[in-house]
Protein backbone atom coordinates (compact mmCIF):
# COMPACT_ATOMS: atom_id res chain seq x y z
CA UNK A 1 0.00 0.00 0.00
CA UNK A 2 1.28 3.65 -0.87
CA UNK A 3 2.76 5.37 2.13
CA UNK A 4 -0.30 8.41 1.63
CA UNK A 5 -2.92 6.12 2.43
CA UNK A 6 -1.73 5.05 5.55
CA UNK A 7 -4.13 6.63 7.97
CA UNK A 8 -6.55 7.70 5.87
CA UNK A 9 -10.12 7.21 6.01
CA UNK A 10 -12.59 5.47 3.62
CA UNK A 11 -15.44 7.38 2.42
CA UNK A 12 -18.40 5.07 1.46
CA UNK A 13 -21.87 6.37 -0.12
CA UNK A 14 -25.02 3.34 -0.79
CA UNK A 15 -25.72 4.55 -4.63
CA UNK A 16 -28.58 2.43 -6.03
CA UNK A 17 -29.80 3.09 -9.29
CA UNK A 18 -33.42 3.09 -8.68
CA UNK A 19 -32.73 5.29 -5.88
CA UNK A 20 -30.54 7.60 -8.57
CA UNK A 21 -33.14 7.23 -11.15
CA UNK A 22 -35.91 9.09 -8.98
CA UNK A 23 -33.87 11.88 -8.45
CA UNK A 24 -33.67 14.99 -10.56
CA UNK A 25 -29.94 16.30 -11.55
CA UNK A 26 -29.96 18.99 -8.51
CA UNK A 27 -30.73 16.27 -6.03
CA UNK A 28 -28.62 13.90 -7.30
CA UNK A 29 -25.95 16.50 -7.41
CA UNK A 30 -26.81 17.37 -3.47
CA UNK A 31 -27.29 13.69 -2.40
CA UNK A 32 -23.44 13.19 -3.96
CA UNK A 33 -22.02 16.21 -2.46
CA UNK A 34 -23.43 16.67 1.32
CA UNK A 35 -21.10 14.27 3.62
CA UNK A 36 -24.09 13.18 6.24
CA UNK A 37 -24.89 10.38 3.54
CA UNK A 38 -21.40 9.14 3.79
CA UNK A 39 -20.19 6.38 5.96
CA UNK A 40 -16.69 6.91 7.10
CA UNK A 41 -14.44 3.90 7.59
CA UNK A 42 -11.44 4.70 9.63
CA UNK A 43 -8.13 2.92 8.70
CA UNK A 44 -6.94 0.27 11.02
CA UNK A 45 -2.87 -0.17 11.44
CA UNK A 46 -2.69 -3.22 13.83
CA UNK A 47 -5.12 -5.80 13.04
CA UNK A 48 -5.37 -9.10 10.90
CA UNK A 49 -5.58 -7.99 8.11
CA UNK A 50 -3.66 -5.45 8.48
CA UNK A 51 -2.82 -1.83 7.01
CA UNK A 52 -5.96 -1.24 5.67
CA UNK A 53 -10.09 -0.63 6.30
CA UNK A 54 -12.50 -3.31 7.50
CA UNK A 55 -16.13 -2.76 6.00
CA UNK A 56 -18.69 -5.00 5.06
CA UNK A 57 -20.95 -4.81 2.42
CA UNK A 58 -24.30 -5.71 1.30
CA UNK A 59 -24.70 -7.80 -1.45
CA UNK A 60 -27.09 -6.38 -4.18
CA UNK A 61 -26.12 -2.40 -3.89
CA UNK A 62 -23.89 0.01 -5.38
CA UNK A 63 -21.74 1.74 -3.49
CA UNK A 64 -19.38 5.12 -3.90
CA UNK A 65 -16.14 4.73 -2.38
CA UNK A 66 -13.56 7.23 -1.84
CA UNK A 67 -10.49 8.35 0.57
CA UNK A 68 -10.86 11.48 2.29
CA UNK A 69 -8.52 13.05 0.31
CA UNK A 70 -9.39 11.90 -3.06
CA UNK A 71 -6.28 10.01 -3.59
CA UNK A 72 -6.14 8.42 -6.47
CA UNK A 73 -4.68 4.73 -6.81
CA UNK A 74 -2.93 1.92 -9.10
CA UNK A 75 -4.48 -1.29 -7.80
CA UNK A 76 -6.57 -2.52 -4.57
CA UNK A 77 -7.04 -5.77 -3.14
CA UNK A 78 -10.60 -7.22 -1.52
CA UNK A 79 -11.07 -9.49 0.83
CA UNK A 80 -14.67 -11.61 0.54
CA UNK A 81 -15.86 -12.83 3.77
CA UNK A 82 -16.03 -16.47 4.98
CA UNK A 83 -19.75 -15.81 4.32
CA UNK A 84 -19.84 -15.41 1.17
CA UNK A 85 -22.04 -17.76 -0.95
CA UNK A 86 -22.02 -17.97 -4.85
CA UNK A 87 -25.37 -17.33 -4.95
CA UNK A 88 -24.83 -14.35 -3.38
CA UNK A 89 -26.25 -10.76 -5.00
CA UNK A 90 -23.48 -8.81 -6.83
CA UNK A 91 -21.71 -5.85 -5.16
CA UNK A 92 -20.98 -2.91 -7.11
CA UNK A 93 -18.27 -0.71 -6.65
CA UNK A 94 -17.44 2.96 -8.22
CA UNK A 95 -14.55 4.69 -7.43
CA UNK A 96 -12.99 8.17 -7.37
CA UNK A 97 -9.70 7.87 -10.35
CA UNK A 98 -8.90 9.96 -13.17
CA UNK A 99 -7.08 6.89 -14.71
CA UNK A 100 -7.50 3.17 -15.36
CA UNK A 101 -7.09 0.91 -12.89
CA UNK A 102 -4.34 -1.72 -13.47
CA UNK A 103 -5.75 -4.36 -10.67
CA UNK A 104 -8.75 -4.94 -8.45
CA UNK A 105 -8.08 -8.26 -6.92
CA UNK A 106 -11.13 -9.85 -5.26
CA UNK A 107 -9.73 -12.46 -2.82
CA UNK A 108 -11.96 -15.06 -0.65
CA UNK A 109 -10.85 -16.87 2.76
CA UNK A 110 -10.04 -20.23 0.98
CA UNK A 111 -12.76 -20.23 -1.40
Amino acid sequence: MPSNFFGMQMKILKLDRHNEAAMNDGALEEYLWSQSNYSVVPFKSKQDPSSGWAMPYVTGHRYRIHWESGLDFDSMTLSMSERWEPTDKSIFMIFNHTESREAVNITGGGV
